[in-house]
């Protein structure tokens, strides 16, 4: 059964270009193998230094739109800042990638390579349809590794449980561990120039050459035009 995910209209009237990409998998998560950090370190990590050399932050793509949007909401981007560009930021410095596991590596594999933040989340611990919206004063939770984080004006991922996730940071909530077998990847797109269908075909394969998926489904939540 393929999950509900939605976008609140809302959202729309104050920056029209955001989309939201999904991918639904069952799997057994691992530690990643020497076959994934030997493609992410000789093949993908050269060609995203290559790609970002020179630019500003706000030039590249994804980063860019995202940025655009933070600002839009009334989030400071220089302050908050999202999370492809943090994972961007360590490999500009040439700092390693975090080791986590066979669903999280790929998904910061996809969110470097793209520009753009992708969320992996534990389905068993989600809870009712899920909407995309703007959290309000008060809202937040407590982060992957972080303590609580304010994320009014945020756009953000909730069930009927309240909010889970987002493309600064998520929660601790829904992260998928090793005892995860059912996943919702989104990918937080904020720029109507990205062809997220392609970008969601290539993270399904790679998903399936390095994470063993099965039951795999793809869609895109967008504004009906």
């Amino acid at each position: 059964m393929q999950y509900e995910v939605k976008i609140d209209p809302q959202l729309w009237k104050v920056y029209p270009e955001i989309r939201l990409g999904v991918m639904q998998f069952d799997t057994t998560v691992k530690k990643s193998d020497a076959q994934f950090w030997n493609h992410v370190d000789k093949e993908v990590l050269p060609q995203v230094q290559q790609a970002i050399e020179g630019k500003e932050w706000g030039e590249i793509p994804g980063i860019r739109g995202s940025r655009a949007a933070y600002k839009a909401f009334g989030r400071n981007p220089g302050r908050y800042r999202v999370s492809s560009e943090a994972l961007i930021r360590r490999v500009r410095r040439g700092d390693e990638l975090y080791h986590i596991n066979s669903v999280v590596d790929v998904n910061n594999l996809l969110s470097i390579k793209s520009g753009l933040s992708v969320g992996s989340y534990d389905l068993d611990k989600l809870h009712g349809a899920i909407m995309l919206r703007k959290a309000e004063a008060g809202e937040g939770y407590t982060g992957i590794g972080k303590d609580f984080i304010d994320m009014e004006n945020m756009l953000v991922l909730a069930d009927d449980k309240g909010i889970f996730g987002s493309s600064m940071s998520d929660s601790m909530r829904a992260m998928v561990t090793e005892i995860t077998h059912h996943v919702l990847v989104v990918v937080y797109c904020f720029e109507d120039g990205i062809d997220l269908h392609a970008l969601l075909e290539n993270g399904k394969k790679t998903f399936a050459d390095f994470s063993d998926i099965q039951n795999a489904k793809v869609w895109i939540v967008e504004e009906l035009k």
